[in-house]
């Protein structure tokens, strides 16, 4: 398969303040040490020639938390220097609380930072982070990007889990209520081995379709991915389950178990067609899958699109 030829990614594998539940354990072992820092440095120079010789213009930088790289101000400015004319910043939003920070993050040019958001509330939101204070601090954070750039769009996002299963509706309408440009919501890539968290393919729906039903009713604009189409029962233009990961350069491409034969495609985002894909009316438009879940969990009493609704 051929990379991703629109957008590429630069992974700073960081610091995150955060202990996500479907993240690596324990962030504070995540603190780079001098060897390792010297290594990323050098990794970020040859990745960016690399994608400078192959013509890329957009890219994202991503991977712990960037906002933790003591450089990531350099590295922009470096970025706009080399042509590269969309930057976005995935982010938990917790450094951004700092205005000093932001507004030097700002002024080197970033276009978009997409940042999660798991609970309309501390309690929700910080069950998932497992960080006291990261809710408030991930808010005050959004709140100071619309405060000194009004222009530098925010992308948010929110995953299904367990702990918000029922709090999808809330966390749309604050979504909204932060002044977001764009959001979405979707099912989370277990790359941890840790399903405890996690609500099958099978199960799905009946969430998706409350949130999809308020969305329609406050006529905000809703967006979900990597959900096949049968989880939400009918065809829809709202819903993308198709597409290429970021390309990752050869500096950054998944490493050990989680390696795959496919360019910048890491197992735990690896999605497959199952025999029933083959009689459903939108197959051409979704990757069907995450192959995690379907072998784990079967389809339930999902069924295949028969015709457009």
């Amino acid at each position: 398969m051929q990379p991703n030829k629109k957008a590429c990614s630069i992974l700073l594998k960081t610091y995150c303040s955060n202990n996500c539940i479907f993240c690596s354990p324990d962030p504070s072992k995540n603190r780079l040490k001098n060897k390792q820092l010297n290594k990323l440095k050098k990794d970020i120079h040859d990745s960016i020639i690399e994608f400078k010789s192959e013509k890329y213009r957009s890219i994202e930088i991503s991977g712990g938390d960037p906002l933790e790289y003591g450089y990531l101000a350099d590295l922009i400015k470096t970025l706009r220097q080399n042509g590269f004319k969309r930057i976005r910043i995935s982010t938990n939003g917790v450094r951004l609380r700092d205005i000093k920070l932001t507004k030097e993050i700002l002024k080197c040019g970033v276009d978009i930072f997409r940042v999660p958001i798991y609970g309309s509330t501390p309690q929700i939101h910080d069950s998932v982070t497992q960080t006291e204070n990261s809710f408030k601090h991930t808010i005050s954070g959004i709140k100071n990007i619309k405060k000194i750039n009004n222009t530098t769009k925010i992308l948010l996002i929110s995953l299904l889990l367990k702990q918000n299963a029922s709090d999808l509706i809330y966390i749309f309408d604050l979504m909204n209520e932060l002044g977001c440009d764009d959001l979405y919501f979707a099912p989370p890539f277990i790359s941890n081995g840790n399903y405890s968290y996690y609500i099958p393919h099978k199960l799905q729906g009946y969430f998706f379709r409350k949130l999809i039903k308020h969305a329609q009713n406050t006529k905000h604009q809703l967006y979900l991915r990597d959900t096949p189409y049968c989880v939400i029962g009918f065809d829809n233009d709202f819903l993308t389950n198709t597409g290429k990961v970021a390309h990752l350069g050869s500096r950054f491409q998944p490493r050990g178990h989680q390696k795959t034969n496919v360019i910048d495609l890491p197992l735990y985002r690896k999605k497959t067609k199952i025999e029933m894909c083959k009689k459903c009316a939108v197959a051409h438009k979704c990757d069907g899958f995450l192959i995690n879940d379907i072998i784990r969990y079967g389809i339930g009493s999902l069924k295949p699109l028969r015709h457009k609704i």
